[in-house]
């Protein structure tokens, strides 16, 4: 234990109601039973505590005279510090679990993360004799997983693509397909056979080459996972030629299947310590352009990869800060650089500069079609989903929601809702639907739970009683959970437009998977293979459009709002852009460095 944190230990012992500065009669029995040892070892304490300057000690002589202590630091000062020279170590999780314990009834916890604001962003760090480029950015929820079998969530995704590649990648100022892994491929008439062919000297972070070998173990250990499953049901066969060619068999035409290749749930990884090491995943290799380093529940730690095949980082380094989740709510004043979905308090620079875009994302409530009760009722779905305004939920809550939704895509109706809603009638179909005032729990999770309790205000005002489930971004999965519940309430974000949508009804585990009807889970199955079998992209849209009137039509996903966000950054910070994912790409980020 540091002395500092003896310190505050004592002080919540000793001089919690009376502070710093004033004498207080204490005696060593006292001090002893307050710090768990003996009265040696206090008396050494006590030596180091004054050898620091935090106490000063009297020592009481003579019967009835008993010891005095001054504390000369306020708690607050002295615990601010402490958390501070902690963090500084990367110990952040030890940082907030001395807030936790010592600062009830203080300002430190904000006073930190204030600090905390300023230890992000890009910073030139000195490492041995040499200078690196690091950036610091936190995050409110852990990565939960680097397998790319098992990606649910953005961030995860996000985080898989630094370290792996895929066979080819999307470019979406372009929207084609690139070489990325595989330097060429071809595919047959029908749609069903595709041969890939791998680029030379491509090696994983380890030190070997890619070798097809490591294609066919990618997409054979895909087959039937939790995740990522779905990409590769229809595959068939996978051969190698050599080496360097791989060719995949479908039993069902796919023109989308480069699209699903590009997706981060189909990197490729290295086989055989894959196979080898069942604890793989806790110290990823992958051929991305960043390397692992370290992975704390702190921190999330990579470095550049110096052999990276489309040319090395420019930074030197990424650290990842996993923040208690109600941090985010305090001001921000970031330093250098930082993508973020609410900037009500954010101060920045006059020369900062200020990006806001519409994200590929959507607020959404699934009915959970599995379930017994009101919500079986098409009838019933219907009128809440008249009930609901969303222009009204945007104005109300604000922040991120921009647009009200009307589909999963933003498109020329989501600026122009109408304002103008039918009481009467979505009355009258809760009266047709047997509505009797049952309770309907909404689960959700993190900053949704704003969208779920203002449903709850809303709809009681017509009768429609609502309890929200508030669970956390691992919990809501728990089958217990996901079945229990009448609905979710969620964001989607398409990184991947028509490969997204599809996910929706073919990922094992998907939300809206999940609570949707039997029947109408094998309808969607036929409309997605008829979408796969069109080779060109207006065919597809045009069925998978049909997939989403359905729903709409049939009210089994109520849409609520489109969101945007913000990109904060110093100008001096040069290839900033914002990927599909709603996060920065590493990759290219660079600072501008003015000679002085």
């Amino acid at each position: 234990m540091l002395n500092e944190e003896r310190y505050l230990h004592l002080y919540s012992k000793i001089a919690e109601s009376d502070g710093a500065g004033i004498p207080l009669d204490v005696s060593l029995e006292q001090l002893s039973e307050a710090l768990f040892c003996t009265q040696r070892n206090v008396k050494l304490i006590l030596r180091k505590l004054e050898e620091d300057g935090l106490i000063e000690w009297t020592a009481g002589r003579g019967r009835g005279n008993r010891s005095k202590i001054t504390f000369l630091a306020t708690k607050e000062e002295k615990l601010l510090q402490l958390a501070e020279m902690v963090a500084l170590k990367g110990e952040y999780k030890h940082a907030f679990e001395l807030i936790q314990m010592y600062g009830e009834g203080t300002s430190v916890r904000q006073h930190f993360v204030e600090w905390m604001n300023g230890q992000f962003g890009y910073k030139t760090v000195q490492i041995d004799d040499s200078e690196a480029d690091i950036l610091r950015l936190p995050v409110y929820k852990p990565i939960l997983t680097l397998d790319p079998k098992d990606l649910y969530y953005s961030f995860s995704a996000h985080m898989v693509k630094q370290l792996f590649d895929c066979l080819v990648q999307y470019d979406r100022a372009t929207k084609k397909i690139v070489p990325s892994l595989a330097h060429a491929w071809e595919c047959d008439a029908s749609g069903k056979e595709w041969s890939f062919h791998l680029r030379r000297g491509v090696h994983f972070h380890h030190g070997r080459e890619l070798i097809a070998d490591d294609v066919i173990y990618t997409l054979e250990r895909l087959k039937g996972s939790a995740a990522s499953g779905w990409f590769v049901r229809s595959i068939v066969s996978i051969e190698s030629k050599n080496k360097r060619s791989v060719t995949i068999k479908l039993d069902n035409p796919n023109w989308l299947f480069l699209r699903f290749l590009c997706s981060p749930g189909m990197s490729i990884v290295p086989h055989e310590l894959v196979h080898q090491d069942e604890r793989f995943w806790q110290h990823p290799v992958g051929t991305g352009p960043f390397r692992f380093v370290k992975w704390t529940v702190d921190r999330f730690t990579m470095e550049a990869n110096p052999h990276y095949f489309q040319g090395r980082a420019h930074l030197d380094g990424v650290v990842i800060v996993t923040m208690p989740e109600d941090t985010h709510l305090y001001t921000k004043t970031w330093e250098q650089i930082l993508v973020e979905n609410d900037v009500r308090d954010i101060h920045v620079e006059k020369s900062w500069q200020r990006k806001e875009y519409i994200g590929n994302d959507c607020g959404i409530l699934t009915w959970n079609m599995g379930k017994k009760g009101p919500v079986q009722s098409q009838q019933f779905r219907k009128a809440i989903n008249i009930l609901v305004d969303r222009n009204v939920m945007i104005e109300e809550l604000g922040e991120h929601r921009k647009y009200p939704a009307v589909g999963f895509f933003t498109n020329d109706r989501s600026n122009s809702q109408s304002d103008n809603i039918d009481y009467e009638r979505a009355k009258q179909l809760l009266k047709e639907s047997g509505y009797k005032g049952e309770t309907i729990r909404i689960g959700t999770y993190g900053t949704h739970e704003q969208d779920a309790i203002w449903l709850q205000k809303v709809l009681s005002i017509y009768g429609v009683n609502i309890d929200v489930q508030v669970e956390t971004f691992v919990s809501i999965r728990e089958p217990e959970v996901l079945h229990n519940v009448d609905c979710l309430l969620f964001c989607i974000v398409f990184a991947e437009d028509e490969v997204c949508m599809i996910e929706l009804f073919e990922q094992t585990g998907n939300f809206i998977s999940e609570h949707l009807d039997k029947k109408v889970k094998n309808w969607v199955k036929t409309k997605i293979d008829s979408a796969l079998a069109c080779k060109e992209a207006m065919g597809r849209w045009k069925v998978l459009m049909e997939i989403e009137e359905k729903l709409r039509e049939e009210a089994h996903v109520l849409f609520l709002t489109h969101n945007k966000r913000n990109t904060i950054y110093n100008p001096s910070i040069k290839g900033v852009s914002v990927n599909s994912l709603g996060w920065i790409d590493f990759k290219d980020i660079w600072m501008e460095k003015h000679v002085t």
